[in-house]
C-alpha cells in the first residue's frame, strides 16, 4: 500500500512538472512570435506578417488617437496599410505585463515603448493553429499619450 501511495505521489509530481515545462515552452514560443511580429511591423515586412497573423486577424482600435468610435481592421486592410506605409515602421521595446494561457489560446498584455513615438499598450490574443504554431488573431492597441 505504501508503494502504491508513493507511486501515485511521484506520478502526480511528474505530471505537474511536465505541465509546468509545457507552460514554459508555450510562453517562450508566444514571446518569440510577438518579437517576430514587432520586428516585421517595424520593417514593414508584409510577407512575414502574413505568415504570423491568423487568417481571421483583426485590429480593434477603440477611440484610437482621439477618434470617438471603434475601428476594426481585417488582416487584408492592415497588410495593405502596412504596404502603403500608413502603419508600422517604428521599432519598439516590448515589456510583457502578463501572459495567460488556457489550452491553445493566450492573452498577452504588453507595453510597447519607443523613443520616437507614443508608447502603446496592447492586448494580443493568440491561438495555436493545427501545426501548433502561435498566430495573432486579435490586436487591441491603446496609444499612451
Amino acid at each position: 500500500m505504501r508503494n502504491l501511495i508513493l507511486m501515485a505521489f511521484l506520478s502526480t509530481i511528474s505530471l505537474l512538472n511536465a505541465k509546468a515545462q509545457n507552460q514554459k515552452t508555450m510562453v517562450k514560443q508566444i514571446k518569440e512570435t510577438v518579437t517576430f511580429i514587432e520586428s516585421a511591423a517595424a520593417n514593414r515586412d508584409v510577407k512575414q506578417l502574413a505568415e504570423l497573423l491568423h487568417e481571421d486577424y483583426r485590429v480593434v482600435a477603440n477611440r484610437f488617437k482621439g477618434s470617438k468610435t471603434a475601428t476594426v481592421l481585417s488582416k487584408e486592410v492592415y497588410l495593405e496599410m502596412m504596404k502603403n506605409e500608413k502603419v508600422g515602421g517604428t521599432t519598439y521595446d516590448i515589456q510583457y505585463n502578463d501572459i495567460k494561457i488556457t489550452g491553445h489560446t493566450a492573452i498577452v498584455d504588453l507595453l510597447y515603448r519607443s523613443d520616437t513615438t507614443s508608447d502603446m499598450h496592447k492586448y494580443l490574443i493568440l491561438i495555436q493553429d493545427e501545426d501548433n504554431q502561435w498566430k495573432v488573431v486579435s490586436d487591441i492597441p491603446i496609444i499612451m499619450e
